[in-house]
C-alpha cells in the first residue's frame, strides 16, 4: 500500500491514510474543512462510526439508513445516495489498508455566514475518515469502570434521541465528571432517574436468564444493541436468555449479576465496577463472554446481524 505522504510515519496515528471529502479522496493530513461550517460552528450535522474488520465494514446498511433518517430529522438534504456513500466507504478502506478500524461518515449542513439560521449555510458537507482500531487496545479481560454521572440525558422533549447528531456536549460533560471521580465512563440518567445510556455505548443488567436494557425511547438505540438482541433471539448466544426493554434505577444496576455495555467503538465491554460497587465479583460473567464471543464471530466472519424482532417491554423496574 502506498501512503499519501512521506512523513506518514510521524504523523499521529488518527491522521495517517486517506480521508474523503465530498467524493475526494486526500491525504487525511491535508484534508479540510471550513472556519465558517455550521457543524463545527453548532454542532448542526449527523455522523455515524462503523466498524471494520477484514476490510469488512460491519452492519453498513443499517447505519446508512440511520444516517439518512437523521439527515431527513435535520431538513439536510443528503448529497449522495446510499449506494455512492457505500462505494466510497468500500473505496477508502482499501486505500487505507486497514485490516480493522472504525469508519466515521460525517454530515455537516455546510459553510455559510456564522449565524445559527441553518437557511444561510450553502451546501452540505460529506466527510469519511478511517482510524485504526483501536487506537489503544482494551485487554477483554479488564473491565471497564463506570460512574453515575450528575449530568442527564437531553430527554425527548428537547431533541429527538434517534438523531445521532454531532452535538455530543451533555454527554461529554458526563464523561468528565466519570473521569474525576476515576472512572472509564459515565452512565447517564434520564430526567426522571432511570438508567440511560453511556456517552457512546448502551447498558445491559443481567439477572438470571434475563437481560434487561432501558428502552428506546429515551435513549440513542444503539445498531451493536440491536445485533445484540438478534444474536440472543437466533439462539447464538445460547444460555436460554431473553431480553426485556425496562425502566431500570440504578439499583438494578448495584443488584444484577452482571452489567455490560456495548456499542461499535466499545464492542461488548463487561463492567467491573459502578460508583465504586464491585458487580460479579470484579470479572467477566458467562452472559457477558458468550455475547462478547458470538458478536467477535460475526465480524470475523463477515457476517451481518440479523434483524431481531422486538423485544418484550416492562415499563417498570424491578
Amino acid at each position: 500500500m502506498t501512503h499519501p505522504s512521506h512523513d506518514h510515519d510521524e504523523l499521529p496515528p488518527y491522521k495517517r491514510g486517506y480521508a474523503c471529502i465530498d467524493g475526494e479522496f486526500i491525504a487525511a493530513a491535508q484534508a479540510t474543512v471550513s472556519i465558517f461550517d455550521h457543524s463545527f460552528l453548532y454542532g448542526d450535522g449527523v455522523f455515524e462510526s462503523i466498524v471494520c474488520r477484514k476490510r469488512r465494514p460491519f452492519a453498513l446498511q443499517p447505519h446508512l439508513d440511520r444516517l439518512e433518517a437523521s439527515c431527513r430529522y435535520l431538513q439536510l438534504e443528503q448529497p449522495y445516495t446510499a449506494e455512492q456513500l457505500a462505494d466510497m466507504v468500500h473505496e477508502l478502506i482499501g486505500r487505507n489498508g486497514l485490516e480493522s478500524g472504525i469508519v466515521r461518515i460525517v454530515v455537516s449542513r455546510g459553510e455559510g455566514y456564522p449565524v445559527s439560521d441553518p437557511r444561510r449555510a450553502l451546501a452540505p458537507k460529506v466527510v469519511i475518515t478511517m482510524q485504526a482500531q483501536p487506537a489503544v487496545k482494551r485487554d477483554p479481560a479488564q473491565g471497564i469502570r463506570l460512574a453515575i454521572a450528575s449530568t442527564r440525558r437531553i430527554p425527548p422533549v428537547c431533541l429527538e434521541p434517534r438523531v445521532k447528531s454531532n452535538n455530543y456536549l451533555n454527554h461529554i460533560v458526563a464523561k468528565l465528571e466519570a473521569v474525576a471521580a476515576g472512572a472509564d465512563d459515565a452512565i447517564l440518567l434520564d430526567i426522571e432517574g432511570n438508567v440511560a445510556e453511556l456517552p457512546v455505548a448502551n447498558i445491559f443488567a443481567v439477572r438470571g436468564r434475563v437481560l434487561s436494557t432501558p428502552p428506546s425511547g429515551a435513549i440513542l438505540a444503539g445498531i451493536t444493541r440491536a445485533t445484540v438482541f438478534g444474536l440472543i433471539e437466533s439462539g447464538a448466544v445460547g444460555l436460554g436468555l431473553s431480553v426485556r426493554e425496562r425502566q431500570m434505577s440504578p439499583y438494578d444496576l448495584f443488584c444484577a449479576d452482571e452489567v455490560f455495555v456495548v456499542g461499535t467503538g466499545t464492542g461488548v465491554a463487561f463492567v467491573s465496577t459502578i460508583d465504586g460497587r464491585v458487580i460479579n465479583g470484579g470479572v467477566i460473567g458467562p452472559v457477558a463472554s458468550a455475547v462478547l464471543e458470538a458478536y467477535e464471530e460475526l465480524l470475523e466472519n463477515g457476517l451481518e446481524p440479523a434483524q431481531p424482532t422486538a423485544p418484550s417491554i416492562s415499563e417498570v423496574g424491578g
